[in-house]
C-alpha cells in the first residue's frame, strides 16, 4: 500500500511532502513520487504518528476499574482508534488491592487481542499517592509505598506496567522510586503536596515526570515553589499536560510549554466513563458524576478527570498557535519515550509498524492505521 501526495511529519519530526509505503505492517519507504497498486492519493491531508495516550482510564462509558460489570477493555481502544490514538497506558487508580491486580490481568489478556488502539502499557496511577491530593480516588485504597506492593503489581502485569504515579514526599517513596528505576519502569510524580527539596530529592532518585501537571499538587508559590517549581525547572523533568482548556487554562499551557519545550512534554487525555459519550451524567458506584465543560466532576465539583479524547486537546494547541510538529512530538514520541516504546512506535520510520493518523486540513481524523491495517475510516 502506498499513501500518497500527503504533508508528512518524518522520523526528524519536519513537515516534508513526500509518499509512504507500507508493507507487511511496517513502513517500508518513506520518498517522493512512489508507484505501486495499492494508492491512495491524500493530497492536502497530514500523515502524523499515531497518538500514544500514556494516561487515560476509560471511554465510552467503560473504565478500567469497574467491578459491576467488569469492563468491555475493547470497546474503549475501539473509541481511541477514532480519535487517531493507536496505543494507549490503561491507568488504575487506588481500588481494593486484589481488584487491583485483577485489572491488571484483565488488560494483561486485551492485549493480546488488539482491537482498534493497542494496549501498549500499564499506568499505576497510585496507590502511592497522598490523601490530601487524592482527587477523586477512595482514601480507603491508599497504601504507603512498599517494594512488596510494587513487586505484585509488576508480577501481574507481566511486563506491561511501564509507569507509577507517586507522591514523593510519602515514607519509603525514594526507595520505592530507585528500585522502580530499576526494573525499568518511568515513576511520575502526582497527587502531591511535595516541597520544593522533597521533589528535588525524588528527581535524584530517578523520577523523570510529573502526572498531569498543576492538577492535584501543591500550588506554586513565590516563596515556596514546592513541585511545580521543580518539575518545570528541571531539564531531566517530562510535564503531562491535560490540553482540554479546563483543567489549565490555555495561558498556563504556554506556560508549560515555555517553560518544557517540545521535548518534554506529554499530552494525556486522563480521560474517564464521559469520552466519546453525549451524556450529562453517569453512576459510578452508586455516585452520579457529571460531565460538565469536557470534565467528569463530583457533585460537589472535585474534577475526576477528563471527559474528551486526547485528540481534543491536540486539536486546542493547534488552534493556540503551537506548531503541529511540536504536537506530534509532544502526542507521539514523547510518550513513548516514557512507556519506553519508542523503538517500535512513535514516530514515522523506515523498519517501524505502520502506527499513523491521517488528518485533514481542520485536523479531524480521517483514518487511523494500526500495524498497518486501517482500523478507522472517518464515515465508515
Amino acid at each position: 500500500m502506498i499513501l500518497k501526495n500527503a504533508h508528512v511529519v518524518d522520523e526528524h519530526f519536519t513537515l516534508r511532502d513526500c509518499d509512504l509505503e507500507i508493507k507487511n505492517g511496517a513502513i517500508t519507504k518513506i520518498a517522493d513520487h512512489l508507484e505501486g497498486e495499492d494508492m491512495l492519493d491524500l493530497r492536502g491531508c497530514f500523515i502524523l504518528p499515531g497518538f500514544i495516550d500514556s494516561h487515560m482510564h476509560g471511554a465510552m462509558g467503560c473504565k478500567l476499574s469497574d467491578t459491576n460489570p467488569l469492563p468491555d477493555l475493547h470497546k474503549i481502544t475501539q473509541y481511541e482508534a477514532t480519535q487517531g490514538v493507536t496505543s494507549i497506558a490503561l491507568g488504575s487508580t487506588c481500588s481494593d488491592f486484589e481488584h487491583l491486580l485483577r485489572q491488571f490481568d484483565m488488560a494483561v489478556e486485551a492485549s493480546k487481542n488488539p482491537c482498534g488502539a493497542k494496549i501498549a502499557a500499564l499506568h499505576a496511577e497510585g496507590p502511592f499517592i497522598n490523601p490530601k491530593k487524592k482527587g477523586a480516588m477512595d482514601e480507603k485504597f491508599i497504601l504507603s509505598p512498599a517494594r512488596e506492593v510494587l513487586d505484585q503489581l509488576i508480577e501481574h502485569a507481566q511486563g506491561l506496567l511501564r509507569l507509577i504515579t507517586l507522591a514523593p514526599e510519602m515514607e519509603g517513596s525514594e526507595e520505592v522510586i530507585t528500585y522502580a528505576v530499576s526494573k525499568g519502569l518511568t515513576v511520575s510524580m502526582g497527587h502531591t503536596d511535595a516541597t520544593f527539596e522533597q521533589a528535588r530529592a525524588a528527581i535524584a532518585a530517578g523520577a523523570t515526570q510529573s502526572t498531569h501537571t498543576f492538577n492535584a499538587m501543591r500550588a506554586l508559590s513565590h516563596r515556596e515553589p514546592g513541585i511545580l517549581g521543580a518539575v518545570l525547572t528541571d531539564p531531566a523533568v517530562t510535564c503531562e499536560m491535560i490540553c482540554d482548556h479546563t483543567h489549565l487554562h490555555p495561558a498556563i499551557l504556554q506556560l508549560i510549554y515555555r517553560c518544557k519545550g517540545a521535548d518534554r512534554i506529554n499530552i494525556i487525555s486522563d480521560s474517564e466513563y464521559g469520552a466519546g459519550m453525549t451524556a450529562s451524567q453517569i453512576v459510578v458506584d452508586g455516585e452520579v458524576r457529571y460531565i460538565r465543560n469536557g470534565v467528569m466532576v463530583l457533585e460537589d465539583g472535585t474534577i475526576a478527570g477528563s471527559a474528551s479524547s486526547m485528540l481534543f486537546g491536540i486539536q486546542n494547541l493547534l488552534r493556540d498557535g503551537i506548531p503541529l510538529c511540536d504536537v506530534a512530538k509532544m502526542a507521539s514520541i514523547n510518550p513513548a519515550r516514557t512507556l519506553k516504546i519508542d523503538h517500535i512506535t512513535g514516530s514515522i520510520a523506515v523498519g517501524k509498524p505502520a502506527d499513523l493518523v491521517v488528518l485533514n486540513a481542520d485536523y479531524d481524523v480521517l483514518r487511523t492505521y494500526v500495524n498497518g491495517a486501517c482500523v478507522y475510516t472517518k464515515g465508515e
